[in-house]
């Protein structure tokens, strides 16, 4: 028997806030990585695990955190909404203008994002597909 969350126990849905956080998170580290060279800037991350993991709990979205009258307001429908955080500095730092961003590691987890987002997206298009041979009758 389907459960009131839809035709794959909310498999699509958690897939599609994945993709979205996802997403946030690739501007995140884009941002990280343009402004690599800037004087003062603090590098930010979202902390996907734990947005994913929000999800799982029943609470029906997520929310974004302004943590600076200088940031800009996001305009994000409520869905997309998630907490930035500054990154932890670097243990060992040899810059002396304050820039908190490690290329290398802003790198990785970007490699790494995409990866997942990937995953998703492939994820999605197998549940799409399973519906779609549903419909027609397995032809």
């Amino acid at each position: 028997m389907p459960s009131p969350s839809g035709i794959f126990d909310g498999t699509v849905n958690l897939l599609e806030k994945s993709l979205n956080v996802r997403s946030i998170q690739h501007q995140v580290l884009s941002s990280n990585v343009a402004n690599a060279d800037t004087p003062n800037y603090k590098a930010f991350e979202v902390a996907v695990d734990e947005e994913l993991r929000k999800l799982g709990t029943g609470r029906p979205r997520i929310q974004l955190a302004r943590t600076q009258s200088s940031h800009l307001p996001v305009g994000r429908i409520e869905a997309d909404r998630v907490t930035l955080k500054n990154s932890p500095a670097p243990a060992l730092s040899l810059r002396a203008d304050g820039n908190t961003v490690d290329l290398d590691r802003a790198m990785g987890e970007l490699s790494e994002n995409t990866i997942k987002y990937k995953t998703s997206a492939q994820l999605i298009g197998i549940k799409l597909k399973d519906l779609k041979n549903a419909i027609i009758g397995g032809r």
